[in-house]
């Protein structure tokens, strides 16, 4: 993930690996705050499991500390 300010740019890989947990490409993100609502968006899905919720927290805590 590139950030600059409040700016992100998330690699091939990473919206990869996002797209393979929650089957959805987040290809739009391109702001710490548009980041935090994908992931809130999917972390409230009843289809996620608790692995699946775990590694988004854990992806939102690493790039977006509150």
């Amino acid at each position: 993930m590139l950030l600059h300010d409040q700016q992100i740019r998330l690699t091939g890989r990473e919206r990869a690996v996002l797209h393979q947990l929650t089957g959805s490409d987040p290809h739009y993100v391109t702001t710490r705050a548009e980041l935090k609502e994908w992931v809130d968006c999917h972390l409230q899905a009843s289809a996620l499991d608790g692995q699946t919720s775990r590694l988004l927290k854990d992806l939102l805590r690493k790039h977006l500390p509150l």
